[in-house]
């Protein structure tokens, strides 16, 4: 029998694919523009204006940024033609115009070779069973920028200032528009088909009805409602767990199976993720084995990957869009990623005061829980510690809502809850959204990609898990409460997570919830609106009120400037004494946040009835504020 292939044969065929591949990257990267496609915006509505994009070593090249700003993760938001001619609800301009995609913060790029319509970062193309869609990707989420006497400096990894919600609170009104106006509906189908038969039209409207319902619907399921108060987000939040859970509930048991997405936190910033141990705010991902690659097929779900989850394949798995093999890269990529150090480009550093603020930083024992890393040293790990809620005092409802939210089970009734163990626990007609998105996203990481053929999807599935697993920097260990091991989730998820504070200087405003607008007031202690006029006359305490939005640095108290709201009334608002807003807690150098006391091996002590022992440092000094400040721009 004739063999079927020569070895010989084989090895040129490879080594010729290697080289031509090799060819293609090294082409891109000469080509990768050293300004990464950055656009500068002249004074818009908010009175930003810069006039060149400056990056700062963070470890990636040109290419490194072009690739993740411009890769699918699988999120199909509307089709890929309708985003591109869709015009702005008011107007004739297009809703990808600059300005507009300003308004709502996302960073704005020049056309490039992977990127050939010029979308802003993090909004890309998605290829689907023979459709094109755009979607997001989390570079929207996690690139920012902060501007300076007319400098933007980009911030790969850092969070972003965008305003989801309102994008796409706007994105279904300017849907609607176009379905009630026939001048546009026709200029729609004239720039998508290049005429304007009644056929084609047709076809246009009926793909704006779809779209406008399917925006319609997941922006109704997911208004951030408290009661009969709404509080909405704002610029540089999201609640993405409300919102990941609602996709996945609305998909099984359709559209009144939601909760009130209320708990807008802000976007972590991304560097030294694949290096923790466990990941999320309130530290509920693993990152271990598979745990990086489930969180972010949580994340793709959460953002318009079309799914099927009403019956499992033979795969046992659910067949969906979302891109498991670029998932499992980007995660990889972002191994490279280091913080970012202060900018030659800011006023400098004072080190004789930022010298005394290191022991300001130990006096206040920081580093008990904001553990400290070499941020350039590939083999690094990161041990989250956690902080219990009722000791750490911050805003509760991210947390609350996370473990408490649920529904109706639909399709998944019946099945195991852990799939490895089929004659455990089965899903009942109601349950906690936690382990319905968990048996989702096991699911979609088991079925293969439908589009490619079954050997080279199954090849290249088997090739890409076991590699994210060996690869992955994290090391599996016990889960941090308090300075101690716990394993029991209906305590270590009541829980708000501490990491590594380098680069801290890029990431305001602060709290897990954004409440704090510059590191200087978060050494101040919170205190209510009547306090500040009735009691605290001349002292200084955290804002109650400020405006996001602007991305104006301050380089004094570290944060963004918080501009009038008379003279830009599009800037939003942040009403800390509004649901969800709540600026209190980690109080710890205004003395009003307790720490908890260690014996001399660092394990924590208990009194007589097995509660903490506890204790209270003095408040800060002026100066010695001044100097945490100073020390935490050298991190």
């Amino acid at each position: 029998m004739a063999k079927l292939f020569k070895p010989r044969t084989f090895l040129t065929v490879f080594i010729a694919i290697f080289l031509v591949s090799s060819a293609v990257y090294l082409f891109r990267w000469v080509t990768a523009p050293q300004d990464r496609g950055a656009k500068p915006a002249e004074a818009d509505f908010f009175g930003d204006s810069v006039n060149t994009i400056a990056y700062l070593d963070q470890n990636w090249g040109p290419l490194d940024s072009l690739w993740f700003y411009n890769t699918t993760q699988g999120s199909d938001l509307i089709p890929y033609d309708l985003f591109i001619h869709l015009e702005q609800a008011n107007s004739e301009e297009l809703f990808r115009a600059d300005e507009n995609i300003l308004r709502y913060r996302y960073l704005t790029q020049k056309p490039s070779w992977n990127n050939p319509d010029g979308l802003p970062i993090g909004i890309v193309k998605d290829s689907y069973r023979g459709n094109d869609y755009i979607g997001f990707t989390c570079a929207a989420c996690h690139t920012a920028q902060i501007n300076y006497q007319g400098l933007g400096i980009r911030i790969d990894g850092g969070p972003a200032m965008s305003d989801m919600e309102g994008f796409l609170i706007a994105l279904e009104a300017t849907l609607t528009a176009t379905l009630n106006n026939s001048a546009k509906l026709e200029r729609l189908n004239r720039n998508m088909f290049g005429d304007a038969q009644e056929e084609t039209l047709e076809k246009t409207r009926e793909m704006v009805v779809a779209a406008r319902l399917k925006q319609q619907a997941y922006n109704r399921v997911n208004q951030p409602t408290h009661g009969d108060q709404t509080v909405h987000y704002g610029y540089a939040r999201l609640d993405a767990f409300g919102r990941i859970y609602n996709r996945i509930l609305g998909h099984l048991a359709g559209s009144t199976n939601f909760n009130p997405a209320s708990a807008p936190v802000s976007y972590p910033f991304l560097w030294d993720t694949p290096q923790h141990d466990f990941v999320q705010w309130n530290g509920v991902s693993e990152n271990a084995k598979t745990g990086a690659l489930g969180r972010n097929v949580g994340e793709v779900m959460g953002v318009f990957g079309t799914m099927n989850l009403e019956k499992q394949t033979k795969d046992n798995g659910y067949p969906s869009s979302v891109d498991v093999r670029n998932i499992i890269r980007l995660e990889r990529h972002l191994t490279k990623l280091e913080s970012p150090l202060w900018p030659q480009q800011l006023p400098s550093i004072d080190q004789t005061k930022a010298k005394q603020g290191r022991q300001v930083y130990d006096q206040y024992r920081c580093q008990e829980c904001h553990q400290e890393i070499d941020r350039t040293d590939p083999k690094r790990t990161v041990q989250a510690q956690m902080a219990s809620l009722p000791l750490i005092g911050t805003d509760p409802q991210m947390v609350m809502n996370a473990v408490s939210y649920g529904g109706k089970s639909g399709y998944f009734e019946g099945l195991p809850v852990d799939h490895d163990k089929p004659e455990g626990p089965k899903f009942g007609t109601d349950s906690k959204a936690l382990p319905l998105v968990a048996e989702a996203g096991r699911g979609v990481v088991t079925q293969p990609d439908l589009d490619k053929p079954a050997i080279y999807r199954g090849l290249l599935r088997m090739i890409d898990v076991l590699g994210s697993i060996m690869d992955n920097p994290a090391q599996t260990g016990d889960r941090q409460l308090n300075f101690e091991s716990n394993t029991n989730p209906a305590e270590y998820l009541l829980a708000y997570k501490g990491r590594p504070l380098n680069g801290i200087w890029a990431t305001a405003p602060y709290l897990h919830n954004g409440s704090v607008q510059n590191l200087y007031e978060l050494f101040l202690p919170q205190c209510s609106s009547e306090q500040i006029t009735a009691e605290l006359s001349g002292r200084e305490c955290r804002s109650t009120r400020f405006t996001v939005g602007s991305r104006e640095f301050d380089p004094v108290k570290v944060g963004f400037a918080s501009k009038s709201a008379e003279r830009y009334p599009d800037l939003f608002v942040f009403d800390t004494s509004l649901p969800s807003n709540s600026n209190a807690g980690h109080e710890y150098a205004a003395g009003k946040t307790p720490m908890i006391k260690r014996d001399t091996n660092g394990k924590p002590l208990r009194d007589a009835d097995g509660q903490y022992q506890t204790e209270w440092l003095p408040p800060i000094s002026e100066e010695d504020r001044w100097a945490l400040v100073e020390y935490l721009k050298t991190l």
